[in-house]
Parts: structure tokens; C-alpha cells; sequence
């Protein structure tokens, strides 16, 4: 268990789930590496339980907890294998062999995580509808695998919905604005017709299945008429269904770009499953403009389509319906907040984090059209945010898969920020030397470089910007605050002088090899800093 998770937010919602019952609230304080080993499995499990049954959940009943418990604790080796099949650092496995502690499993699943996720995962759409693009781009990972069918060659099997949920990131669905020429640029028909003809050969099934598709892709009238159905002035008339329509017959045509990653094309069916698997999302994925303007607010109450949807975030570590209540849990001790900036921040993050996880997954299946789209942001994703290298002219590879790029680079723990507050450092060699100052830096860079209105929220000031990335990345002890209005000012004069280092070194040698390696972390919090305002 890491020390960062040990101070996580998480043990602060649990407790109030617990409330008053000593045996739940001894299991919190006793269980701690077993509660936090548990629970993302645990959340993948809903997830796959509702593959099962082909159901689309407001919340987990009550009167079912036992179906649930069950399904998750049967299925555990195989959703630890999908969770975390390719991640580095793996928690150890659960030993539900020993049954004192299967029973424990029981217990804390059905009386604490089940009410934990009803209260704190499950979302209005009226909520998350402005993280449409993060919920698609986060759910096509949560979705990718489904455990409950084999594939003929006995591999995982690619859940029902992963196709068309690729094909909503793919497209970007979420903005509406050159939806058409996007689609035109990424589905070249004789590019798709080659794809057809290579790697693994179709099966019978799957040749019948995509006939159509494929016919469509043979004839140029009726590919360009498919296509104008994802024109502004066909589009706009279009009810949800016919929008899902058009996007599932575009999903079929994307099977054939990830054809040797598919074993069957054909569980896609006539995508009435996918339709209702996904109906009480699809006001928010597919059918958002309708309800909200170009900045995310709404203008159009959504009605009967309000409804509750499952977050594909674990809302375990980062969570603002938990974090509020612990802010203010603190009183004056912890540093004021602007909780609609506070909430605006924790939205960039989630935006940026989700968007570069499915960048970095699907260069796995379309490295082509990535490395595209890597090549007009190279400064970003190589020199930046490191996370691709140019191997070649316009060819770049990962330097982390997205199992790897994960919150925990993103936290920092107590023990971190004291050293920070007691240190004294006089030359940028001992700034580095201390972790907090440098992470904290990458963490800002990350929302700048990703979104370019982090600094309109913090009203261009890097003192804003540090204060809520530290309520939102650092520790949460349930006994004392750490983000205190003392701990927040030190730190970030202590910051502001590395900063300021740092330029000063930058002007006299850019070329210094310190310099070089910081410009990853303080070259948007410089600019940042030096920003003036019209």
C-alpha cells in the first residue's frame, strides 16, 4: 500500500458511510491494505457484472447486494487479470482461499463499498454532461475486456460496447464542431478496404455480418451519402436514435480497423444490447448539444433523460462530492476555496488524465492516425509531457502504456510537503533534491499543456492554481489539515523562488543540462507566472 493512498480521501467517505457502526468503522482502521487492494476490483467488477447481465444501473440495489457480492468474489482472479494485466506495480492478489478472510470480503463489499458507490459513484447526467469526453474516453477502458465470454482461441473477449465506444473517441462524438471532416480525415475507404483484405482472416459469420459495410465502402455514391449523415445539416436534425443509428453502422465499419483485436466482429449484433446498455448515457455522449452551449453550461434542462449514471472513475482518491464535506469538516483550518474553481480544476485534471490514457491506447491500435495527430502537439506529448518519442519522421512510440499512467503520479503525500515546508534550499540542485517542488511542477504542467483554459481559471495566477492542486493531489489526514493557509503561502513562495531559479539559469545557459531536464516541469508555471493580463 502506498503512502499516498494511506492519506487518501477515500478513508475520509468511508467513515461516512460507516457513520455510527463500530464494527464497519474497526474494519476501516484495521483493513486498510485489504480495503484498498479491494476496492478498484470491486468497481471493475460492477462494471463486468453489468456486462453479464446486459443492464444499464442508476444505482445498485439494495435487495441484490448478495448477486453482486457474489458475481465479484467468484470472478476475482479474472477481473484482477484484466485490471491489471499489463500495470508494472501490481497489488498483491486477495487470498479468498483463506476463509476468514473471504467472509471479510463479504462484508466490507455488501456493507460498506456497495453504499460507498451508491452514494459517491453513481452521477446525475445533469452533472457530468460538460465530462462527456472524459466519461467516453475513461469507459472505453473500463469496457475494453468483458470476462464472461471466451473468445474461440480462449483469450479475453472485447466487450459488446469497447467498438463503439472507440468509435466515439475516435471521432471525438463529444465535440460537435468539424465532426464531419474528422470522420472524412480517419475513414479513407481504400485505406479501410485494404485493412479488410490484411491481417487475420474473417470468419464465415463475420464476412456476412460486414457485407453491407463492406459494399458501402465499394461504392462512392453511397459512402459519401453515409458519410453526410455526420454533417452539421443532417446531424442537427437527427433524434438520439437516429444519431445511434449512424454511429453504430459507423461502428461497424471501425471493426474492420481493429480487426485482429476483435475475435468475433459479430457480437455487435443489430446493437440493440449496446443501445440499451448505454441509453441512460446517451443523452450526455451522443446527444449533448442539445442540452449545453460550447462552454459546458446548460441550457436545456434534460428532463427525463437526468438520470443516474456509473461513474467509469473509480471516484475513490479524487471525488468532489468527498471532498467538499472533508473541507469543510476542517473549518477554518483549512485554506478557503472557490469550490466552483476548486470543482473547474478537478475537471481539467480528470479531462487531461482521460485523454492522455486513451491517446496512449489507442496508438496501440492506430499508431498511424495518433502519430498524426502527436505530430501538430509534438512540443506537448515528446518534449513536455514526455510521455512519446519521435523515433523517426512523424513515427513516435509510447514511453508509458496507459496501465502505467495512472493517479499515482499525481499525489503527494505528507511526509513530501513537510519536507518541502522544513526545507531551505539555496541553488536548484537542492530544489531538486526535494520531490514536492518538482511534482508539483509536473502536475501543473499537465493541466496547462492539456487544456488552455487552466490558467483563465485560476485567473492566470500560479498561486491559485498551486493551492488547488495541492487540496486536490495532497494528503487528507482524517485528524488534521495539512492544507492550511500557512502550508499553502510557504509552499508556494518556496516554489515561486524555484521558479524564479530557474529562469534566471535558463537566461544565463539554456543549454545547461538542469535546465533542460526542468523545462518539463516549470516551463508552463513560468509562463504562468510571468503572465500579463490585457
Amino acid at each position: 500500500m502506498k503512502l499516498y493512498e494511506k492519506e487518501s480521501l477515500f478513508w475520509f467517505g468511508l467513515h461516512r458511510i460507516a457513520k455510527d457502526d463500530p464494527e464497519l468503522k474497526y474494519n476501516i482502521t484495521t483493513q486498510k491494505e485489504l480495503i484498498n487492494d479491494l476496492y478498484p476490483l470491486v468497481h471493475l467488477g460492477v462494471i463486468q457484472y453489468t456486462l453479464y447481465r446486459g443492464i444499464s444501473l442508476q444505482e445498485i440495489p439494495i435487495e441484490e447486494t448478495n448477486e453482486y457480492v457474489n458475481y465479484i468474489l467468484e470472478n476475482m482472479d479474472e477481473i484482477y487479470k484484466i485490471k491489471y494485466r499489463f500495470v508494472k506495480e501490481k497489488p498483491k492478489k486477495i487470498n479468498l482461499n483463506d476463509k476468514e478472510i473471504y467472509s471479510l470480503c463479504e462484508d466490507i463489499i455488501s456493507r460498506l463499498f456497495i453504499p460507498f458507490m451508491n452514494e459517491y459513484a453513481f452521477k446525475k447526467v445533469s452533472s457530468t454532461i460538460g465530462m462527456n469526453g472524459s466519461y467516453i474516453r475513461e469507459s472505453l477502458l473500463s469496457y475494453e475486456y468483458d470476462i464472461n465470454h471466451e473468445s474461440d482461441d480462449g483469450k479475453l473477449k472485447t466487450s459488446v460496447l469497447y467498438p463503439f465506444l472507440f468509435t466515439l473517441s475516435l471521432i471525438k462524438i463529444f465535440d460537435k464542431k468539424g465532426l464531419y471532416n474528422r470522420i472524412l480525415k480517419t475513414y479513407q475507404k481504400d485505406d479501410l478496404i485494404r485493412k479488410y483484405k490484411a491481417g487475420r482472416e474473417w470468419k464465415k459469420k463475420e464476412i456476412d455480418y460486414l457485407q453491407e459495410s463492406y459494399e458501402l465502402l465499394n461504392n462512392d455514391e453511397e459512402w459519401s451519402l453515409f458519410l453526410s449523415n455526420f454533417s452539421i445539416s443532417k446531424w442537427d436534425v437527427f433524434d438520439m436514435k437516429e444519431r445511434f443509428k449512424a454511429l453504430f453502422q459507423l461502428t461497424k465499419i471501425t471493426t474492420i480497423l481493429m480487426k485482429d483485436e476483435i475475435t468475433a466482429v459479430t457480437m455487435l449484433s443489430d446493437g440493440e444490447e449496446v443501445y440499451e446498455m448505454l441509453e441512460n448515457y446517451l443523452p450526455m455522449y451522443i446527444d449533448y448539444d442539445r442540452y449545453i452551449n460550447e462552454e459546458g453550461v446548460i441550457v436545456h434542462d434534460l428532463g427525463e433523460h437526468d438520470k443516474f449514471v456509473f461513474s467509469p472513475f473509480s471516484q475513490r482518491n479524487v471525488n468532489f462530492s468527498i471532498l467538499l464535506p472533508y473541507i469543510e469538516s476542517k473549518n477554518e483550518r483549512h485554506v478557503a476555496c472557490d469550490y466552483k474553481k476548486l470543482q473547474t480544476t478537478l475537471f481539467i485534471f480528470l479531462k487531461s488524465y482521460s485523454k492522455v490514457r486513451n491517446l496512449l491506447l489507442t496508438h496501440e491500435y492506430l499508431p498511424k492516425i495518433i502519430d498524426i495527430l502527436i505530430e501538430g502537439k509534438k512540443k506537448i506529448f515528446c518534449d513536455i509531457l514526455g510521455i512519446f518519442e519521435e523515433v523517426k519522421d512523424h513515427k513516435y512510440k509510447r514511453l508509458i502504456d496507459f496501465e502505467n499512467f495512472t493517479e499515482d503520479l499525481f499525489f503527494l503525500t505528507e511526509e513530501q510537503i513537510n519536507q518541502a515546508l522544513e526545507s531551505n534550499p539555496k541553488n536548484l540542485e537542492e530544489f531538486i533534491a526535494i520531490p514536492a517542488f518538482e511534482k508539483i511542477g509536473k502536475v501543473m504542467t499537465f493541466n496547462l499543456a492539456l487544456k488552455n483554459y487552466t490558467a483563465r481559471t485560476v485567473d492566470y495566477r500560479l498561486y491559485e492554481l498551486l493551492k488547488y492542486l495541492l487540496v486536490l493531489f495532497g494528503p487528507h489526514p482524517l485528524d488534521h489539515t495539512v492544507q492550511s493557509l500557512e502550508n499553502i503561502e510557504n509552499f508556494y513562495n518556496k516554489f515561486e523562488t524555484f521558479v524564479r531559479m530557474y529562469e534566471s539559469q535558463k537566461e544565463k545557459n539554456g543549454n545547461n543540462q538542469i535546465v533542460i531536464d526542468l523545462q518539463k516541469s516549470l516551463e508552463l508555471p513560468l509562463k504562468l507566472l510571468n503572465w500579463k493580463k490585457d
